[in-house]
């Protein structure tokens, strides 16, 4: 309850704003636009709050109580003569709409099954077995811990901005706004396993409800747009199809492989096939997508909205963009790529170019008003690094297969589907504005087969993601005539083959992550031991580990010399100096003493992890330093950390 307490707050606050909007809006879309900005705005706020003031409970109630001040100054009632006459000058009552729509309802229907949903997922994400962490989704395995280690730095009198905790001594040049939310969660009393789940289930079923609205402006069929929050959160390739084939050839009965299912069927690298279920790809694991991906529908809902791009609120989807950077920088370029696209179309299509030039001049300058102090800060620093971030690179992961066919076995009859959809829009019903404005999402899947976003070439389906997501209406509105049919070879047979096809394989790894025990992150040794350090070492202590993404400092909420390496590629920072002098210290180099004082390391930890990469080479360490700390597995050595 706490929680809804919480976000009920920046709910007013930004359903203040939204009612305010010229253009017709549903009430679902108001509340929900109100809600995104709200609450993306209160943590940006409390951020800047905290750069002056520090991160503690005082700056977060401070801020939320500005904010409950502003939401009551917005709706009190008229008879509280003094705050209405100060709201008056301000701007005029505002004022709920007097009816609820069929679509809202059907808006409704979807965000309750989405909460339903995304509960039984997001419980996984955090799972405690006997005191140890772990995770029930495989691909946060690997982003939970730094995730973790984010939040708790962030708490334990972490520097604002916060610094690296898996690169010491380092800014985080990282978009971590989500994962500060839940820190202020946790200041309010929240425990961490909720602080995690609850923002995944609320704002994911947001976006998934934002995606019926954009879907239904766009197709103008509720049926349709309902049906495709569905089939992204299901989505799938061909994989299923070697999941018939493990049938075939297994000696077991059908119920027993699907009892334990052997493999995942959306991401099956020997097959090139890595267009893994958006559900556990990006909506869970990946938390900066919980603010990236309402703000980016938010754009989409206001951009169609204004349709004459006259007299508009351009300075709306222009704050909402400018919120992105720090919310999930890949989202905010994806957008930029998107308006600039959209905008030229608008010229090239309008005859009154000089509004369209003044909507447009005003969108970028809202974005960058709120975007540009981000940008300085995510690529300013002479540590970060772009080169590489952006390079030529024709067929994203296709390697030497045919693009066509690996896009077929990635991604399955959903692009066939589209192409339907565009074909066939004028018997399909759709219009000619709804086809132009996709056009700028879907020419994010052409320009994402010749250029790579990321140092890591899988990072780059972050931004063809939008180009699926806003294909799903198109999809639902062919299955929807299909279903409608009255032939029986087209509704009978082809409407229930597509949606098999469809959701097939998504649907088997959802239920492969389902039936596993989890993944363990920490055992409860080493959770016991981060409680330890936590209590016995100074906020910006030190340690030198081994490279590893899982190391229980995360949890600690300590600076390692050096964590994950491929985390740190990706920020756009160079690891090999950093990962060279780990190799040279836990091995007994020379110069091992030497680097121990440049890094300013302060302890030294040796456990399995380090046993095992470095061997019998650590014992030297024993001989040297002073023991600080022993468990079961691990032993930690204090080295005074003076700096040469």
């Amino acid at each position: 309850m706490r929680f809804f307490a919480v976000t009920l707050l920046p709910l007013m606050a930004g359903l203040a704003v939204t009612l305010r909007l010229r253009r017709p809006y549903f009430l679902g879309e108001r509340l929900l636009l109100g809600l995104t900005l709200g609450v993306v705005s209160m943590t940006m706020l409390t951020f800047v709050s905290s750069l002056a003031f520090g991160f503690r409970a005082f700056t977060v109630w401070s801020v939320f109580i500005l904010v409950t001040a502003g939401a009551a100054l917005t709706f009190a009632p008229d008879k509280l003569h003094l705050l209405a006459s100060l709201r008056q000058r301000l701007s005029p009552p505002v004022r709920f709409p007097q009816q609820i729509s069929k679509t809202d309802l059907y808006g409704l229907a979807v965000f309750l099954a989405a909460i339903a949903f995304f509960s039984i997922f997001a419980t996984r994400l955090v799972i405690w077995q006997d005191e140890a962490l772990a995770t029930g989704i495989l691909d946060n395995w690997g982003d939970l811990p730094f995730h973790l280690g984010v939040i708790t730095s962030l708490l334990n009198g972490g520097e604002i901005p916060p610094l690296n905790h898996t690169f010491a001594n380092h800014p985080l040049f990282y978009p971590f706004l989500a994962d500060f939310f839940s820190a202020m969660l946790m200041l309010t009393g929240i425990p961490l396993e909720h602080a995690i789940e609850l923002p995944a289930v609320l704002m994911n079923s947001v976006a998934m409800t934002l995606l019926f609205y954009v879907g239904y402006r766009l197709v103008r069929h509720r049926p349709a747009a309902a049906l495709a929050p569905a089939l992204f959160v299901l989505a799938g390739g061909l994989g299923f199809l070697w999941f018939l084939s493990d049938i075939y050839y297994a000696n077991k009965p059908v119920w027993d492989i699907l009892q334990h299912l052997p493999r995942r069927y959306t991401n099956i690298g020997d097959l090139n096939i890595h267009w893994v279920n958006p559900t556990l790809a990006h909506l869970l694991p990946q938390r900066s997508y919980l603010f990236g991906m309402p703000l980016a529908l938010a754009i989409a809902i206001v951009w169609w909205s204004q349709k004459d791009q006259k007299n508009g609120n351009a300075w709306l989807p222009g704050i909402f963009a400018g919120l992105l950077p720090l919310s999930h920088t890949h989202t905010f370029l994806a957008i930029m790529m998107a308006s600039a696209m959209m905008a030229v179309i608008s010229l090239l299509r309008k005859q009154e170019r000089r509004s369209v030039l003044r909507y447009w001049t005003t969108f970028y300058a809202a974005t960058f008003a709120v975007a540009a102090p981000q940008l300085v800060y995510l690529l300013g620093a002479k540590e970060f690094s772009a080169g590489g971030m952006i390079r030529f690179a024709p067929g994203w992961m296709t390697g030497s297969e045919n693009l066509i066919c690996f896009w077929l076995k990635n991604t399955g009859v959903l692009l066939p589907l589209l192409l339907a959809a565009l074909f066939l829009a004028k018997r399909l019903g759709l219009r000619k504005r709804a086809l132009w404005f996709y056009l700028p999402f879907g020419m994010l899947w052409v320009i994402c087969n010749f250029f790579l976003f990321s140092r890591m070439p899988y990072d780059t389906n972050k931004i063809f993601v939008f180009a699926f997501f806003l294909a799903m209406p198109f999809v639902a509105v062919v299955m929807a005539a299909l279903f409608q049919s009255k032939s029986w070879w087209l509704h009978g047979f082809l409407f229930r083959l597509l949606l098999v096809a469809l959701v097939f394989s998504g649907s088997l790894n959802l239920i492969h992550e389902l039936q596993s025990g989890g993944w363990e992150e920490l055992s409860a040794e080493e959770i016991d031991l981060a409680k330890r350090v936590r209590k016995e070492t100074f906020n910006h202590a030190v340690f030198l580990t081994a490279p590893i993404h899982n190391n229980f400092l995360t949890l600690a909420g300590r600076q390692v010399v050096l964590g994950y390496p491929g985390h740190i590629m990706s920020h756009g920072l160079n690891h090999a100096p950093a990962e060279q002098a780990v190799q040279d210290i836990y091995s007994g180099n020379e110069s091992a003493e030497e680097k121990l004082k440049q890094y300013g390391v302060n302890y030294i930890v040796v456990g399995p992890h380090e046993r095992s990469k470095y061997g019998q080479a650590v014992d030297w360490l024993q001989k040297r330093f002073p023991e600080f700390m022993r468990s079961q597995n691990y032993v930690i050595y204090k080295h005074d950390g003076g700096h040469l």
